[in-house]
């Protein structure tokens, strides 16, 4: 048989914001916590369900955490267990219990198995609380596959983003060697067939459906034009290609490596832009040659 002395403890309850109140409790063992059962109910949503035990003995009175989630503090310091004396403040998430000045009616009778089994309860059902559940797992969505920006296309575009210095550059070239209206003209020209270019860079680049019918119908217009002709054939034939026209709908397409018939078009059209340039080259060499040798009127 185990005697424990019978004590009517006083505590002042502080809520935050809120007035406080006082409550006296009888017992040797005090539940203190959030469950409903507990000797003295915290609404305190940061103490658990059984937060701490207060026991009454021949030493006076203990205060004892069950491990809770957020502890015990006695006069600031947070204590696994500790004495409680008159005006001792404790602190349970974020109520306050201060202790006020207690009365001792007698001697209580208990047996061992009692008192072992209320506090080996209160014990066991503050550490299944404190048992960390398994956070809800977050399934982040694949990012899109980006798809796959054919060889001809890439080379395409950095041919307009070439042409993007290229045509303002002549366009000065012009004006330097002409003057006049002519060389206003050609700077306007320059710059306006600059912006087309950027334009159509990024569409070729970013793969928009404008740009397949823009490059087709540029395409068409460089037919006329001699030097370019056969790369404009080349790029025509390439850009009527199902597999080309697919990469112009938006859908995603894995990334693959050329194929035989993209290199193939590759070439072809670097082959074709290259001779058109040494075509050109050659015609504006030769003409300029026959301007400069005609006699002066």
């Amino acid at each position: 048989m185990i005697l424990l002395e019978s004590r009517g403890v006083k505590f002042r309850v502080q809520y935050p914001n809120a007035a406080a109140h006082e409550v006296e409790l009888a017992g040797t063992i005090l539940i203190l916590g959030r469950d409903p059962s507990c000797d003295l109910v915290l609404n305190d949503v940061k103490c658990s369900r059984r937060h701490a035990v207060v026991e009454a003995g021949a030493q006076g009175l203990a205060i004892r955490d069950t491990g809770s989630a957020n502890g015990v503090y006695v006069n600031g310091r947070k204590l696994e267990r500790s004495a409680l004396a008159e005006g001792d403040v404790v602190r349970l998430g974020d109520v306050e219990l201060t202790v006020l000045p207690e009365h001792m009616p007698g001697t209580v009778v208990m047996g061992p198995g009692e008192a072992a089994t209320r506090l080996r309860i209160a014990a066991e059902e503050a550490r299944t609380e404190t048992v960390p559940r398994p956070r809800p797992v977050t399934l982040t969505p694949k990012a899109p596959v980006e798809p796959h920006r054919p060889l001809t296309l890439t080379v395409l575009a950095i041919l307009w983003m070439i042409s993007v210095v290229l045509f303002p550059a002549a366009g000065l070239a012009t004006a330097r060697s002409q003057g006049g209206t002519t060389g206003v003209v050609a700077v306007a020209l320059g710059v306006v067939l600059a912006a087309v270019s950027a334009g159509m860079a990024y569409g070729l680049w970013t793969r928009r459906a404008w740009a397949r019918a823009a490059q087709i119908t540029v395409a068409a217009v460089g037919l006329l034009l001699c030097p370019f002709t056969l790369a404009s054939a080349a790029v025509i034939a390439y850009m009527l290609r199902p597999s080309t026209s697919a990469h112009f709908s938006g859908a995603a397409a894995a990334p693959a490596p050329p194929d035989a018939a993209e290199l193939t078009f590759t070439a072809i059209l670097m082959a074709t832009v290259v001779l058109g340039a040494i075509l050109a080259a050659g015609v504006a060499f030769f003409l300029r040659a026959s301007t400069t040798s005609l006699p002066p009127r």
